[in-house]
């Protein structure tokens, strides 16, 4: 998905490509705005309902997340194992999304990894040095972008997935929880597993498996409670119990204006759209798939 162009290991690359990949959880959900079919009717357990009940009203309720409509976040992002540091900003509204790591440590030097959302467009810039290369996100991994980029996309269980059941009941770190499966309609063959805690209802963990990658673990902690839903604060990626990423977002605005440049697409990414000059003409790091 990323290439490791203009300095950038594609290793360190690979790990921040996973990261981008993984749903927010705890983030606010509105319709994208794009015309849509309507699902056909997903099969949710009442069970499994009522633990996905029990977190939006612990998060805010219905009403304190539809009366979201803008949330920008700052904060940090880490690769602790490469000693690489930086900064997180995320700005999202009802049709645009916004997400820019900056990491420094080791050989990078200010690299940027950005993932976007316009309208139905999903975006991503990678580079350093003011040298990016843009993608299009395109097929399954849109779909599946177009899914997790809303406020929050457990508010409607039955457009956003096919089934919805309580698998187990299983202990982390000494808190008792609800393992939740979940299958995404745009992904039917993919299984997420989300790990509700009993007394609180927050989500702790989430496992996703897909085939052909191996599993993506990630764990919430640091909830606070923003305007009138409560989110967390800390994001873990694992793997083999070891920490990958840690993304701090601790500071986040609801409902104010966003910067209006989000609503414009990077050159790069216009240019790929046919909406800029000839590609080959600006060099070999635009590309899609």
């Amino acid at each position: 998905m990323i290439h490791g162009l203009f300095g950038i290991p594609v290793a360190t690359l690979v790990v921040c490509s996973a990261v981008l990949a993984q749903p927010e959880q705890s983030q606010p959900s509105e319709s994208s705005g794009v015309s849509e079919a309507v699902p056909a009717s997903a099969s949710i357990a009442p069970d499994a309902k009522l633990v996905v009940d029990q977190y939006i009203a612990a998060t805010g309720g219905r009403s304190g997340w539809e009366s979201i409509r803008t949330l920008q976040g700052n904060g940090s992002v880490s690769i602790p194992a490469a000693g690489i540091a930086g900064s997180a900003n995320v700005l999202m509204s009802k049709a645009e999304y916004r997400r820019t790591f900056v990491l420094t440590g080791g050989p990078l030097n200010g690299a940027m990894i950005e993932t976007g959302r316009n309208g139905d467009v999903i975006w991503q810039l990678t580079g350093e040095a003011d040298q990016y290369n843009g993608k299009l996100i395109e097929g399954a991994e849109r779909d599946r972008s177009l899914r997790q980029y809303q406020f929050n996309q457990l508010l409607d269980l039955e457009k956003n997935f096919t089934r919805v059941e309580v698998v187990d009941v299983e202990e982390i770190d000494g808190v008792s929880t609800m393992k939740v499966l979940m299958v995404p309609r745009e992904n039917p063959d993919s299984r997420e597993y989300r790990f509700f805690d009993q007394k609180s209802g927050l989500i702790l963990r989430t496992i996703i498996e897909e085939s052909g990658r191996p599993p993506q673990e990630s764990r919430y902690t640091n909830y606070r409670r923003f305007g009138p839903i409560k989110m967390h604060t800390q994001t873990d990626m694992m793997t083999g119990g070891q920490v990958v990423m840690r993304i701090a977002i601790t500071n986040y605005v609801l409902n104010e204006p966003l910067p209006e440049e989000i609503k414009e697409m990077p050159l790069e990414i216009k240019v790929l759209l046919g909406e800029g000059p000839d590609p080959e003409a600006m060099g070999p790091h635009f590309q899609s798939e």
